[in-house]
């Protein structure tokens, strides 16, 4: 589950749009943001609602510390505090440190707990269904009747965890910009909790319990290593360059953990100007990540690489399609974004930037090597629209919309901060 809320975004984008209508180029004189010294920060309010979670509501603050010589900032340090009515949280503090000590050396890395009571679970591979007939049929074998037959239905393709879980990732430059080049190694783990404080163990008769009748409990370690290559002109909203990297992880019992697999990763991303100044950007990320071994359920659906986010469905791959309903071993996607950004302006000295965007997500997941032929003949399609408002250049508010003929083109509403790529 996303915390997330909307009316201050439209509220604070509509106020800027009335007063500027019309995008204001920065004069040569004006520096970056990062040029200057001191603090910046952006704020969200979480809120959502869920029929299982309930309400949630929680502060999102990012604080940033400019040095006026690194870009685009010495340092950012991202807090969330986060519950709901039932039970549900999402505390993490994430940090981001660049050149530390004064070296070529950049730190990234966090704490965080996190629980659920809603996260999907329709099964691995490509071919599933998420039907609700299966639900209801299996409801019906087991002889459940009225709001105890609708409980179980609701929650046939749910699953809930308890996962407290910590990262530290180093990043060491062998050459700057133009065309950066960094070797990456990183550490992070996590312990899996199948149920909640109250309950200990997966919802009674739901998939997920029927294919992990004991879930999936105990600590996972993993080792990540790799390289990158960046030449993007701007970090949190490129306007041009790329941005490439390639990875290999694993986990074993040498490093403390419980489960033994091996996972590669190869991530690029081009930003192409097609109008001047920015204003009209093509960009793309291409992703391909394949595992041998025997990952739990939560690593399977976990994207190797610097950003770590799942597959495939919701809010960071695949949006229109419901959060994580495929995953397996083998994965593969392309993302395509048109960014428009049609207003520059400040409001009380503090620089806005407002982005319309259409994208397209085309993704392939195979659950084992063998089932690639038929996975990858398949192409799995999400499409919609989205808005980024950037505040002070490195806070960027996302909110997208997306649809699939997966789901019947019922709408993916995702809102999070920073870009995707």
């Amino acid at each position: 589950m996303r915390p997330v809320c909307l009316a201050p975004l439209l509220v604070l984008s509509l106020t800027a749009i009335a007063q500027e209508p019309s995008e204001q180029e920065p004069t040569e004189q004006e520096p970056e943001a990062w040029q200057r010294e001191g603090f910046g920060w952006g704020a969200l309010p979480a809120m959502n609602y869920s029929t299982d979670a309930g309400f949630g509501f929680g502060p999102l603050v990012t604080i940033y510390r400019y040095n006026g010589e690194v870009a685009p900032y010495k340092s950012a340090t991202t807090f969330l505090v986060f519950f709901t009515t039932k039970g549900v949280q999402a505390h993490r503090v994430d940090f981001d440190l660049l050149r530390v000590a004064d070296q070529p050396l950049r730190l990234t890395g966090g704490l965080r707990l996190d629980t659920g009571r809603t996260a999907n679970f329709c099964g691995y591979g490509n071919d599933v269904t998420c039907s609700k007939q299966v639900a209801e049929d299996a409801a019906d074998a087991l002889g459940l009747e009225g709001e105890e037959k609708d409980t179980f239905v609701r929650r046939y393709y749910l699953r809930r965890f308890v996962r407290p879980n910590a990262a530290l990732y180093a990043r060491w430059m062998l050459n700057d910009k133009p065309h950066r080049i960094e070797a990456m190694l990183g550490w992070r783990g996590a312990y899996n909790l199948s149920g909640d404080f109250a309950e200990p163990e997966p919802y009674p008769g739901s998939l997920y319990a029927t294919l992990h009748p004991e879930g999936e409990d105990g600590f996972v370690s993993v080792l990540q290593a790799g390289l990158m290559l960046d030449n993007r002109d701007n970090e949190p909203a490129p306007t041009r360059g790329y941005w490439v990297e390639s990875t290999v992880r694993g986990a074993h019992a040498v490093l403390g953990s419980e489960w033994g697999f091996l996972g590669v990763n190869a991530t690029l991303r081009g930003y192409l100007p097609i109008v001047s100044e920015g204003r009209l950007v093509l960009a793309d990320r291409l992703v391909f990540d394949g595992m041998t071994g025997a990952p739990p359920t939560d690593e399977l659906k976990r994207i190797g690489g610097s950003q770590g986010y799942n597959k495939y469905g919701g809010g960071n791959a695949g949006r229109g399609i419901r959060g994580n309903r495929y995953i397996g071993k083998v994965f593969a996607m392309d993302q395509a974004e048109l960014r428009w950004r049609f207003a520059r302006f400040k409001i009380a000295g503090v620089p806005l930037a407002m982005t319309l965007i259409g994208f397209a997500d085309i993704g392939f997941v195979a659950e084992e090597w063998s089932d690639v032929g038929d996975a990858f003949s398949q192409p799995l399609v999400g499409e919609g629209g989205g808005w980024r408002i950037a505040v002070d250049e490195n806070f960027i508010i996302r909110v997208d919309a997306g649809f699939s003929a997966i789901e019947d083109y019922s709408a993916g509403i995702y809102i999070d901060i920073g870009n995707l790529f």
